[in-house]
């Protein structure tokens, strides 16, 4: 490239960046509302083919590189727009390549394991003359799409944009492909493949940009299953009997996933990892210097929702010592159950139900979106993932009492058929405790460090819902 027409395109990045700059910060998947996006800088545009020069942005803002699908004409988002859509899609599934000025978008397509494994996937093709692009849902940190090609449903795929590109090994590609390519759990949508961007300089590092996975028709989330139900006449009404039996249900798929995930001992980034009274020890203090860390002054000062929760979030500081204490117990924790990968980011949100309500399947293995990737990838106990849906039956009780002016319910009896089924399905593996004690103190520590993890986040993306940590917390230590 000449340096005149380096020029130009960097004056046309520059142009970009202003138009993207407004809208930026208001966005759903913006992370972190509580900073600016002043610095906002487009680094690369890569021009989509067939799309008429509509393209995918990776803009710089802060720390963070997003990736903004866009109309560079008018620096809107065009994540919904078919054709790019589409391309995305093609791209993730038949591989190839899409060059921009510092790098590349490829497509990574996923063999099947077995021949006819995935003779569905001939079938997939995104005619843009009866192309069909749907948004999946709305309150997400990434932007998920159903795309349909004008056939049958079982034809239609989910593309998902991952809209922080982060270096390194994305967990949803590294679940998807080792589901797909070295087990025989079908419990989750199948991944087809994936495009990553991949920068000009050979030690630049490379970024998952968007997966491609199958369509499941007629699903719901679990979460939207749980909120209507409860909401109609909850736990004492008509649906009591479906709502405790759905609850069974995600019990044993949560079993099966971790039996999935604790499977391959030949594989090194999965086999399971024996748990020894070092490792608890510096579980239960990482677990503490991440509450230190949300629990700073600084942290818990940035932008209070109101005035009226000010006072209790500063109680609840004052309690920092006691709960690092509780976490860092988990040095005294046994050794029974050894550490797997675990999905995460485990809550009802992140599991689709079908229209029987009988098959439940997990979804969305890119872990908790704040963390690093590296942590996202460590193995811990499987006791994590069960805190996380514990604590995300508290957020459906909390949820549907706010949103209908209803008494708060209990969700103790939803807490309590998901773990019994999901013992049933765990016992005498070598993933879960033998011991009650460390069950114990291994699902309390998990449940503590959500909460914090929550509040966090909260404060941070969504202050309407602070209470909802807070309230645990301070349940949670005797507050």
């Amino acid at each position: 490239m000449s340096a005149d027409a380096y020029h130009d395109r960097s004056g046309t990045l520059a142009d970009l960046s202003a138009k993207i700059r407004p809208w930026l910060r208001s966005a759903r998947w913006f992370p972190g509302k509580d900073r600016g996006a002043e610095r906002v800088r487009v680094i690369d545009l890569l021009e989509m083919p067939g799309t008429g020069a509509l393209a995918v942005a990776l803009v710089a803002s802060g720390d963070s590189v997003l990736v903004v699908p866009v109309d560079p004409l008018t620096g809107l988002d065009a994540a919904a727009e078919p054709a790019l859509a589409a391309a995305i899609a093609t791209l993730a599934l038949g591989g190839g390549a899409v060059t921009g000025l510092h790098g590349s978008l490829v497509g990574r397509p996923i063999a099947p394991r077995r021949p006819g494994d995935g003779a569905p996937r001939a079938r997939l093709a995104f005619p843009a003359a009866e192309l069909r692009v749907r948004a999946l849902g709305g309150d997400a940190s990434n932007t998920s799409l159903v795309i349909d090609g004008g056939g049958a449903a079982e034809d239609a795929a989910v593309l998902k944009l991952l809209r922080q590109a982060r270096p390194g090994i994305h967990p949803e590609v590294e679940f998807g492909r080792f589901f797909a390519t070295s087990t025989d759990w079908r419990g989750t949508p199948e991944l087809y493949g994936w495009v990553e961007y991949v920068p000009v300089d050979p030690d630049g590092d490379r970024a998952a940009v968007a997966t491609l996975h199958a369509f499941e028709p007629g699903c719901q989330s679990a979460w939207d299953v749980f909120c209507g139900w409860l909401a109609d006449g909850g736990l004492d009404g008509v649906h009591q009997t479906r709502i405790l039996e759905l609850a069974r249900h995600l019990g044993t798929a949560t079993a099966r996933m971790h039996g999935a995930l604790a499977s391959r001992d030949d594989d090194p980034d999965f086999a399971l990892e024996p748990a020894t009274a070092a490792g608890r020890r510096a579980l239960g203090l990482r677990l503490a210097t991440h509450a230190r860390t949300v629990f700073s002054a600084a942290a818990l000062a940035a932008s209070p929702p109101s005035s009226a929760l000010a006072p209790r979030l500063s109680r609840l500081a004052a309690r920092l010592k006691g709960i690092c204490a509780e976490l860092e117990s988990l040095a005294d924790a046994g050794t029974t159950a050894a550490d797997i990968r675990v999905h995460g980011d485990y809550h009802l949100g992140q599991v689709l139900v079908d229209s029987s309500a009988e098959r439940v399947m997990p979804i969305d293995f890119e872990g908790e979106p704040t963390r690093p990737l590296d942590e996202r990838r460590r193995k811990t106990s499987a006791a994590k993932d069960v805190a996380g849906m514990l604590r995300s039956f508290d957020y459906c009780a909390a949820h549907v009492a706010r949103l209908h002016g209803l008494e708060r319910g209990d969700p103790a009896p939803l807490v309590h058929a998901f773990l019994d089924t999901y013992r049933r399905g765990a016992a005498g593996t070598r993933w879960w405790p033998a011991d009650a004690d460390e069950e114990r103190r291994l699902l309390a520590a998990f449940t503590l460090d959500k909460a914090v993890y929550e509040l966090a986040y909260e404060l941070a993306n969504r202050p309407d819902w602070v209470e909802v940590p807070l309230g645990a917390l301070e349940r949670l230590t005797g507050g």
